[in-house]
């Protein structure tokens, strides 16, 4: 499992020992540069200021033996070695802080001279007067180890630092994440029968667009929540009665005497179980159009196919009731859609025609080019629906009262499931008068697919 906080503190740590480590190293290149330099400073004024102190004094009383002085157990970067020479290359004086075999000679020129004698590397710098010539001379291991002792005391506060620095890196990650607990928490506290939103004003601002875009899925959810429980009162409502009349029906067939008494009730029976049964199938039809499904197959469908298909389920119930059924205008037109959503909404707009239009009556079908949308209309002769109840035609359930036919009304959600289906590609649907005032014309507005390069 990925953790955020992990993740930072091994970000920190890694980036802050790459910056120690890389502090370390320029320090020690920085100090090494600044004592090496500072004690070539130390040699050169040594030797200027013993050549200046013998140039005008007289040499020949000096011996071998005159600067000598006891030697010490080991040199210290403060120590020099001194050599008074004469201009003809004798060597006056020398005098030796510490014990070594080193043999220091006279070198040809004047300035800093550095060479490695006995395994040994060694700074030397030469001063030239009339009447002496100064040398001096310095093991390169005395300086060295002067200045790792300098830069150890100068790195050990910075490498005490890192645990310090990598303690208060994870009270900081633990402090920063603490709002992502919070709002974590918050969401937790959410529950099916309350999804009100998170305070968005008490949030950092690094975490407003996440707690907008969750209130946004709560209100989303709650939406969808009390829509369901709204679907499941309105089914259990709507099944009560058709389930009551079945049991009715029931003990009529049971108490019946005659054959024409039993057939009636049986013929009745038939009916009711007709009835419920496509109450069900608008039940799942509803639910899945109110779904969001992942398995949904679009693709590119002719309108003229369809319709084609619709027609030819519905033309034997339209025949029966003595309807005229047909296409009035046919144009060739192709749509993004699912063939049977597409087919399921023109089969509930044709049957809920069908239902409400009086024998003798005529539902006309046309499907044509308007700008870039697919113009699909059904319009039949029936009693219409008055202005006043246009409006709530396409909620769930809803069934206009008194509406002139005599067959038995629909379960209320043919409608609804065909402006939920419209809905989900981007479609409209609008009920109006049909011609000359009579009937009603259901007309839907879709999106063509338009071919590349047209």
């Amino acid at each position: 499992m990925k953790s955020i906080r992990r993740r930072l503190l091994q970000s920190l740590l890694i980036g802050m020992v790459f910056i120690a480590s890389g502090t370390g190293v320029l320090l020690y290149q920085h100090v090494h540069s600044e004592l090496d330099e500072l004690y070539n400073a130390q040699l050169h004024q040594v030797a200027m200021f013993m050549a200046n102190e013998w140039e005008h004094t007289d040499l020949s009383m000096l011996n071998a033996a005159f600067l000598r002085s006891p030697p010490k157990a080991r040199w210290q970067e403060e120590d020099f070695l001194i050599q008074l020479w004469r201009p003809d290359g004798v060597l006056i004086a020398q005098q030796i802080p510490a014990t070594t075999r080193v043999q220091i000679p006279l070198y040809s020129h004047e300035g800093f001279i550095r060479k490695r004698l006995n395994n040994q590397s060694w700074r030397i710098y030469r001063v030239d007067r009339a009447n002496v010539i100064v040398q001096i001379a310095q093991p390169e291991f005395a300086r060295t180890n002067t200045i790792q002792e300098t830069s150890v005391r100068l790195l050990a506060p910075l490498v005490l630092q890192v645990p310090l620095l990598i303690l208060v890196a994870w009270l900081s990650v633990r402090q920063g994440l603490k709002p992502l607990q919070k709002l974590s928490h918050a969401i937790a506290q959410r529950r099916p029968e309350a999804m009100t939103p998170i305070d968005n004003a008490a949030q950092p601002l690094e975490l407003q667009p996440l707690v907008t875009t969750v209130n946004e899925l709560l209100a989303r959810l709650g939406a969808a929540l009390e829509q369901q429980r709204h679907f499941v009162a309105d089914a259990a409502h709507e099944l009560r009665t058709p389930l009551s009349v079945l049991q009715l029906q029931l003990d009529i067939l049971q108490r019946a005497e005659s054959n024409d008494e039993r057939d009636q009730a049986i013929v009745q029976l038939r009916t009711g179980l007709q009835r419920i049964t496509h109450l069900a199938q608008q039940l799942l039809s509803i639910a899945r159009a109110e779904g969001v499904s992942q398995n949904i197959i679009a693709g590119s469908i002719h309108i003229s196919s369809v319709i084609e298909i619709v027609l030819k389920r519905h033309l034997p119930l339209a025949r029966a009731r003595d309807l005229d059924c047909g296409v009035t205008r046919l144009e060739t037109l192709t749509v993004h859609c699912a063939r049977t959503d597409m087919e399921t909404i023109l089969d509930n707009l044709v049957s809920n025609a069908i239902r409400y239009t009086p024998s003798g009556g005529r539902i006309d079908i046309a499907a044509y080019r308007e700008m870039n949308n697919a113009v699909i209309e059904v319009a039949d002769s029936g009693p219409g629906i008055p202005p006043s109840e246009q409006a709530r035609v396409f909620d769930r359930f809803y069934r206009v009262l008194h509406s002139g036919t005599d067959v038995v009304e629909g379960s209320g959600l043919g409608l609804a499931i065909a402006k939920t289906l419209c809905d989900r590609y981007g479609a409209s649907i609008q009920i109006s008068n049909g011609d000359n005032g009579c009937g009603a014309r259901f007309t839907i507005r879709w999106p063509l697919q338009i071919p590349n390069g047209t």
